[in-house]
């Protein structure tokens, strides 16, 4: 489900409200009901996605890989690089969801909905 700001198509996350992508290999959706966890490595949506954050980089950001990435429904993308943690350089920086591309963005989502909806 889109709706439109500013002529740019954006997606309604309806079932699931925060995903956390963390570098450590697991994806995390949360939603008014559910908390479920996948495995990185089975979505193959997710190195686009991820791909298509880093171009958003700031030139006073080191860029390295993601420690963890947080997508907040209708609000924005967070990337946290790695040495956030430590606060080494500044590795972090953050997307308005209105900026990232809807597709992408509806790829990954349904993505991981298909992952972690139970099989009968």
């Amino acid at each position: 489900m889109f709706y439109e700001i500013n002529n740019k198509k954006i997606i309604v996350m309806s079932t699931f409200n925060t995903i956390h992508l963390f570098g450590f290999g697991d994806a995390q959706i949360i939603g008014a009901d559910s908390n479920l966890t996948v495995k990185s490595d089975t979505l193959t949506n997710l190195t686009a996605f991820v791909d298509h954050i880093k171009t958003f980089k700031p030139e006073d950001v080191t860029l390295t890989d993601y420690h963890v990435i947080h997508i907040f429904n209708e609000t924005d993308v967070r990337y946290l690089g790695k040495g956030t943690e430590v606060k080494t350089d500044k590795t972090n920086f953050t997307v308005k969801i209105s900026e990232v591309d809807a597709t992408l963005l509806t790829n990954l989502v349904d993505e991981l909905a298909a992952a972690v909806v139970p099989t009968i």
